[in-house]
């Protein structure tokens, strides 16, 4: 140290800072290019997005009992299954505007005297409310589509198009399951078939007796009248370029700023389009059995006619009216 330093007061000695301050670092040049903040800010999203997304995606499939979703269109008959499986009552119901969500011991239907908790979810059938099928069909183990049999003719068109996005919901969770695990399972249940039993059932069983000859009959109806309006969906798609519009689009209508904004872009664009073709197969007429990523199965069942409070406290006799839907509930 020579003397001039030596006679320096130490508060005017110049410190070299060991970090830029913020507003060099502000400064620098590809902070003040709006196409790098573009891009640096689309990249913060994309990872938060990312990051949201391997959290639902690892919330499939909780442990604890099967969930089995009620789906289907209004007026089809759910709310009173849902009320019979969970309360043993069939009293009047009105349309579900807000599901309805609860575990119960479900009694084997081969009288061994064995049981087990199933988690049993009744969703709203109108089609803006078809969105809630997306909370619930992550963790669902099985779907069950019921439909009124007796109004299927009147209504096939709405009922396909609701089917139809039942199916790309549950292929969509069936192709980011590992390959060990079991593909969702979906009950297309033609309900309410022992009200086209003539002479109809006796009233003193709830749920009724319904001939085998019926069930197959209602089922074969279910299969043929979907397969055909499924069929033309398909054609639809093909003529559309690929997109078949219908209640998807009103959910969607409904939904959040940024749902609507990553529903938009090009993956989830590409994501959809994979699905529609698990769900349409190759070439040629629409066939059940193209179907992949979902296990179908096919079911009757009828809960008779409705008993006033008076009658109630009569002796109700079970038919097997519940008996197919009481066993593929089992065996989930």
């Amino acid at each position: 140290m020579n003397g001039r330093e030596a006679n320096t007061p130490k508060e005017f000695y110049y410190v070299e800072p060991e970090a830029s301050p913020l507003t060099t670092m502000l400064a620098h040049p590809l902070l003040q290019d709006p196409k790098f903040v573009a891009a640096a800010g689309g990249l913060a999203v994309l990872l938060l997005f990312l990051a949201f997304f391997r959290r639902e995606g690892g919330s499939l499939r909780r442990k604890g009992p099967a969930t089995i979703l009620l789906t289907g269109p209004s007026d089809g008959g759910k709310t009173s299954l849902f009320t019979k499986l969970v309360y043993n009552t069939y009293p009047l119901t009105h349309t579900s505007i807000i599901p309805s969500d609860t575990t119960i011991v479900l009694p084997s239907p081969y009288q061994d005297g064995l049981s087990k908790q199933i988690r049993l979810v009744d969703l709203p059938g109108h089609p803006r409310l078809i969105g809630e099928l997306k909370a619930y069909v992550g963790n669902a183990t099985a779907v069950v589509f019921v439909v009124d049999i007796q109004g299927i003719i009147r209504n096939a068109s709405a009922v396909a198009e609701q089917l139809f996005s039942i199916l790309v919901a549950l292929a969509n969770v069936s192709a980011r399951l590992p390959p060990s695990s079991t593909a969702p399972q979906l009950l297309l249940l033609a309900h309410k078939t022992d009200l086209l039993v003539r002479p109809n059932p006796p009233s003193t069983h709830c749920p009724p007796d319904i001939p085998e000859s019926a069930s197959k009959l209602s089922v074969e109806r279910l299969k043929s009248i979907l397969a055909r309006e499924m069929d033309r969906l398909k054609t639809t798609q093909g003529v559309s370029g690929g997109k078949v519009e219908g209640i998807d689009a009103v959910a969607a209508s409904s939904s959040g700023f940024f749902s609507r904004l990553f529903s938009s872009s090009a993956a989830s664009q590409q994501d959809e389009e994979d699905d529609e073709t698990l769900v349409w197969g190759g070439k040629g007429p629409f066939r059940w059995e193209d179907v992949e990523g979902v296990e179908i199965e096919w079911a009757a069942s009828g809960l008779g006619a409705y008993k006033s409070e008076q009658n109630k406290r009569e002796r109700v006799e079970e038919g097997n009216g519940l008996d197919s839907l009481k066993e593929f509930l089992w065996k989930i």
